[in-house]
């Protein structure tokens, strides 16, 4: 009795005593939850990124890593699918968007779910659904279903939409009601109460006359992405801080395609992205999780200025010469075709060499064989260096699936495919092939668990962008085509060097070429 009675009072005093001793023995506390912001300035190139006259960025990059060689490593160098890569990790062979129209292999009819109407019942992310495409926004969920994912846009609903794909809590953009922007929700994502419906968000559109705003884009130079960031700012505060938010930022984009050669137009979109940047930083560093957040800047592609148009003329006539049937034709700095017969695909790549003349450096054609599609080439210009050829095939199995177009011109540099004219103002710069202008981009990584103040030559990839950020955040790893950028985390490990290392050592000398290859005239 009295043996029984002590056990009970020994118990009940080691009870007691639990929260009193030492950690080690104590259950671990979670760790803090981390948080991260990707910025697509689209369509921009690295030099519009100028610290000297950007003191937020400088901020940022005294934090961080700036990859001075960064590139879309992917084919088409355009918004859709490059945004759908930066959400999902994966390329467009695996992700299934491939540009912003192409042949749909089960009806063979050309599908541009990238259009408003589509984008908003859902055809888009049904794409990447049925292509079983992983995402960030989808590794965010898994970990923790209560934290949310924020995908903001302007006008472009479908790079919004492409980045956060279906696994995203909010999905916003701008479009066009009447006579003015109004915000708008993206398909089934709900938003916060305020954020659509609500007059605090519309703008008028001004008379496309009115100047070179107006006339290319609809809006006043500089309204546009500081509306989205404003947005976005709004957003994070409604929707208390999720854990990633995605903003794409459009003007960079238009802009350059009409005025490339006259730079003060982006030097102005920079000064007030900066500004900008400042407010979103103060933002994070007022919820007080600044020293948790890491801020990716990067750009969905570059931009080529253009000097030798050809015609879309030659392309049809390629086309037409092979008995083949058109399906649909997507081109500026190269172009993706898509027709109906698979067999009649070399024909055509070898028509549009012998048309394009000095304008083609390389045609492909896709293939399959034993169940695996991939792309060959039926004409390599006899001058072009080995390595640049090579580059072209690596960009061009990116592709390759039963999606992919059935031919592929990469043109010259500084050619592009016709001429689009708004309201007076002509088509100064492209993209959409494998050059180096297409293909290079801003890449800063800064903030938690990241070196700081340093400069990497790695030639890092849209695809990384996911491996990276997972890492970062402590989520599990999804089945990406790309790798973690090992050399700007700090205690990333052996196994993420060597990987990097590997891939780097394949990469390296074929950026060099594409480089090279964009100084030739």
């Amino acid at each position: 009795m009295i043996v029984r009675l002590s056990l009970r009072i020994i118990a009940f005093v080691s009870l007691c005593l639990i929260p009193l001793l030492p950690g080690r023995l104590r259950a671990q506390s979670p760790s803090p939850r981390l948080y991260a912001v990707v910025i697509v300035l689209d369509g921009a190139r690295p030099q519009y990124l100028n610290p000297t006259s950007m003191p937020n960025l400088r901020w940022l990059l005294a934090r961080g890593v700036n990859f001075t060689q960064a590139f879309a490593g992917q084919e088409i160098a355009n918004t859709p699918p490059s945004h759908a890569t930066i959400g999902s990790g994966v390329f467009p062979s695996r992700h299934g968007v491939q540009g912003f129209e192409w042949k749909d292999p089960r009806t063979g009819a050309a599908i541009r779910p990238t259009d408003r109407t589509p984008v908003q019942n859902g055809a888009l992310e049904a794409v990447l659904t049925a292509h079983h495409a992983p995402s960030l926004a989808a590794q965010v969920k898994a970990t923790d279903p209560h934290d949310t994912v924020l995908s903001v846009s302007g006008h472009k609903c479908y790079a919004s939409d492409a980045m956060g794909t279906a696994s995203a809590d909010v999905i916003l953009c701008a479009e066009i009601y009447h006579d003015r922007w109004v915000a708008q929700a993206v398909g089934r994502h709900r938003p916060p109460p305020g954020a659509i419906n609500n007059s605090r968000w519309d703008v008028p559109i001004p008379d496309p006359k009115s100047g070179f705003g107006p006339g290319v884009e609809q809006w006043q130079v500089g309204v546009e992405n500081h509306w989205t960031m404003d947005y976005a700012l709004w957003a994070f505060n409604r929707m208390h801080y999720p854990r990633v938010m995605m903003i794409n930022l459009p003007e960079t984009d238009v802009t350059g395609h009409f005025l490339l050669p006259h730079m003060k137009v982006e030097q102005y979109l920079m000064q007030i992205f900066d500004r900008d940047l400042g407010s979103l930083i103060a933002a994070y560093r007022r919820a007080g999780i600044l020293n948790r957040t890491d801020f990716l800047i990067t750009a969905d592609h570059g931009m080529t200025g253009v000097t030798t148009r050809l015609p879309f003329a030659v392309l049809d006539r390629s086309i037409q010469q092979a008995g083949a049937t058109k399906v649909y034709l997507e081109a500026d700095t190269g172009a993706a075709i898509g027709i109906k017969e698979l067999q009649k695909a070399r024909a055509v790549a070898l028509n549009v060499a012998r048309l394009g003349g000095g304008s083609i450096d390389a045609t492909y054609y896709k293939t399959l064989e034993h169940g695996e599609w991939s792309y060959r080439a039926a004409y390599v210009r006899s001058d072009l260096p080995y390595r640049v050829s090579q580059a072209y095939a690596m960009l061009m199995a990116t592709n390759a699936s039963a999606d992919g177009p059935e031919v592929f011109a990469v043109y010259a540099p500084h050619v592009t495919t016709g001429d689009r004219i708004s309201n007076g103002y002509h088509w100064l710069g492209g993209h959409l092939g494998p050059g180096w202008e297409d293909q290079h981009i801003p890449f800063v990584l800064a903030g938690a668990g990241i070196k700081h103040g340093v400069r990497s030559t790695y030639p890092a990839r849209l695809v990384d962008i996911v491996p990276t950020l997972e890492r970062l955040l402590t989520l599990q790893p999804s089945q990406s085509d790309g790798i973690v950028l090992a050399n700007a985390l700090v205690g990333a490990g052996h196994n993420a060097r060597s990987k990097q290392q590997a891939v780097g050592v394949r990469l390296v000398p074929l950026v060099r070429a594409l480089q090279e290859r964009s100084l030739d005239r």
